[in-house]
């Protein structure tokens, strides 16, 4: 242990698999030295220590034992980022509270579990309205005025495997194709479920959502369909906070020329990720800030308001659900959810991502997950790690200025949420 770890008040242990991740959590972290020392090697034995690093790697045993050791994430969480279990816990809030904004505020979603396709007919019997739907749109030619849905994995993110589709027959050779892909790749490179540990090409499960094909377009921006990534941070036991810089992400080509074509990701999907791999992908062209897009203040106003108000819903929902949602004192968590607005600025929540790919966000917007970073990095030193701790005024008035952007939404112990 370094004489800096030994006199500091508290030490964190930042280890990012990302370096766009981990350079920008180091110079955050910086700014509170002395009174917070910085390890990236060696063995994490700090008496107050915070685990700021990837999933896999945090000692969730000391996490759980001790009250002195702190992570950056939450143990259980897959009430929230497994999209089937989230849409599991809305559908139960939304029967107990049937006035809440999630009752429109989520696009209309159904649980699909499916082993083989052989056994498709039986599956499809768990969600017959999406059956139903199919069968009606077998009339009509014009694939435009056809009634769409959307296929995505529960657990994987980035835009992998998510299928926008209207027939039966097209949903089938889309899964087959997904089957004939796992049984390609095998095991041995699978990505796992962070809580269970199981290959993600071992769960099948998905979700289908009744797609939203009248999305706002504007055509200041070319008329291309996009979404909102919006960052919160969720502390403790449990405090939610949304920062106020979102980004608007947008897909490469417009919306209305391949509406009918389904195939066309580089117009249904807006993952920047996807589109990085593309010839001439333009970074400032693809990510925006959301109150540069070209609509009046009144109305960013009242999509913000609405995204706030779906959010707090969202975490009161998930965590009445103790069996797959644990909000632990000393845990802190970064979270990125999607939102897609409607032709009427109404806005949908799509999902919720862990560890979000900050990356994502480039260079020319870094500001933001800087914002971000700064933000989170003074909740956790405030509410855990200086907690105790003699807290000099500068640095006082700092971790407050950097909290400025972050506005609280829910909060466990206040009956009064947004």
């Amino acid at each position: 242990m370094s004489a800096e770890a030994t006199t500091a008040a508290a030490t964190v242990f930042v280890e990012m698999d990302e370096p766009y991740v981990q350079e920008i959590l180091l110079a955050a972290f910086a700014k509170y030295s002395p009174l917070l020392a910085v390890q990236t090697t060696g063995p994490a034995t700090a008496p107050r220590l915070m685990h700021w690093r990837e999933y896999e790697k945090i000692d969730w045993d000391a996490v759980h034992r001790s009250t002195t050791t702190f992570a950056s994430a939450f143990c259980i969480r897959k009430g929230l980022i497994r999209k089937a279990q989230m849409s599991f816990n809305i559908k139960l809030f939304v029967a107990k509270n049937p006035d809440s904004i999630l009752k429109t505020g989520v696009p209309e979603t159904w649980i699909f579990e499916l082993d083989d396709v052989y056994y498709l007919d039986e599956a499809l019997m768990e969600c017959y309205e999406v059956e139903d739907g199919m069968r009606a749109n077998e009339g009509i030619d014009d694939p435009r005025l056809r009634e769409q849905f959307i296929l995505k994995p529960s657990l994987t993110g980035r835009g992998a495997g998510i299928y926008v589709f209207d027939t039966r027959e097209r949903l089938e050779s889309l899964l087959e194709r997904e089957f004939e892909s796992d049984d390609e790749d095998g095991d041995a490179d699978a990505d796992e479920d962070q809580e269970s540990g199981q290959a993600v090409s071992q769960i099948r499960e998905w979700v289908i959502q009744r797609y939203i094909n009248r999305p706002l377009l504007l055509p200041k921006h070319g008329n291309r369909k996009f979404h909102l990534r919006v960052y919160v941070l969720a502390a403790g036991n449990l405090d939610v906070y949304v920062y106020r810089h979102i980004l608007a992400l947008f897909a490469p080509r417009p919306y209305a020329e391949s509406a009918g074509n389904l195939d066309d990701q580089r117009a249904h999907l807006t993952n920047t990720c996807l589109q990085a791999q593309l010839e001439g992908f333009d970074e400032s062209d693809a990510v925006r800030l959301f109150w540069d897009l070209d609509l009046d203040r009144g109305k960013l106003d009242g999509i913000f308001d609405q995204i706030c108000r779906i959010l707090s819903d969202t975490f009161a929902a998930v965590s009445n659900e103790s069996t797959s949602f644990q909000a632990w004192a000393n845990c802190i968590e970064q979270f990125g959810f999607d939102f897609l607005l409607d032709e009427d600025c109404n806005a949908l929540m799509l999902e919720a991502n862990a560890y979000p790919d900050f990356k994502q966000t480039g260079d020319g917007l870094k500001s933001v997950v800087e914002g971000f970073m700064a933000a989170s990095v003074a909740t956790a030193a405030d509410a855990l790690l200086l907690k105790d701790a003699e807290v000099p005024g500068e640095l006082r008035l700092m971790m407050d200025a950097d909290r400025t952007d972050l506005v609280k939404v829910f909060s466990r112990n206040d009956a009064r949420q947004w």
